[in-house]
């Protein structure tokens, strides 16, 4: 891990700069992002943006060798996978999270960011309002980590976090109007050895 300071002024992606300066603040990017080796998977760079950190390596579907589910990186090769409003769009997610898995390090972590059901679609079933093409499911906390348990190796993760990051986000407006403020949910989720124990345990009845 290097020594790396994080300047909050950064021009990250739209959704990640809501509340980037507080990810600094608060220790978080100190703690997840710190590593040498890091993708930012969904990053298109428009508007100007940059990767979320400065050694990040933005990927999107034009991407050389990425095909919008597997990643042209070697296994266990990645710090931190981290992808914002991503997921969403991707019809196959438990493969791209299988994927996404692979190439982490033991000891590194995949921090996933989607659009959360109620706080951002505010409605119950697709298609989105405001994504109607490109958003494929919609997201509650448990949908997330329940992908998540199916897509990833018993016994090789832990999860470390999981939270609604509703930060500035304005409950005045009705549900016909577009959302102000963080919409989303985040988990964070790190590689572990595979213990002796694990397939003890898938063996026993």
């Amino acid at each position: 891990m290097t020594n790396k300071t994080f300047n909050p002024d950064r021009l990250v992606g739209h959704e990640t700069s809501k509340s980037y300066r507080y990810l600094i603040e608060s220790g978080f990017m100190q703690k997840y992002f710190s590593g040498d080796n890091i993708i930012e998977v969904g990053y298109a760079g428009r508007g100007g943006c940059v990767p979320i950190t400065e050694n990040a390596i933005g990927i999107d579907n034009d991407y050389p060798g990425y095909d919008g589910l597997h990643l042209p990186f070697p296994d266990q090769s990645q710090d931190t996978v981290y992808s914002s409003h991503c997921l969403e769009h991707i019809p196959d997610s438990r493969a791209a999270l299988a994927d996404w898995f692979r190439v982490i390090k033991q000891g590194g972590h995949l921090i996933i960011a989607v659009p959360h059901q109620q706080l951002y679609e505010k409605k119950m079933a697709l298609p989105s309002t405001y994504a109607p093409y490109d958003h494929v499911k919609f997201y509650m906390p448990g949908i997330l980590l329940k992908e998540i348990e199916e897509a990833l190796p018993f016994g090789e993760w832990r999860l470390r976090g999981i939270y609604d990051n509703d930060m500035g986000f304005d409950y005045s407006l009705t549900a016909y109007q577009h959302s102000v403020g963080c919409y989303e949910i985040v988990a964070i989720v790190q590689r572990i050895p595979k213990y002796p124990y694990v397939d003890q345990m898938l063996n026993r009845y």
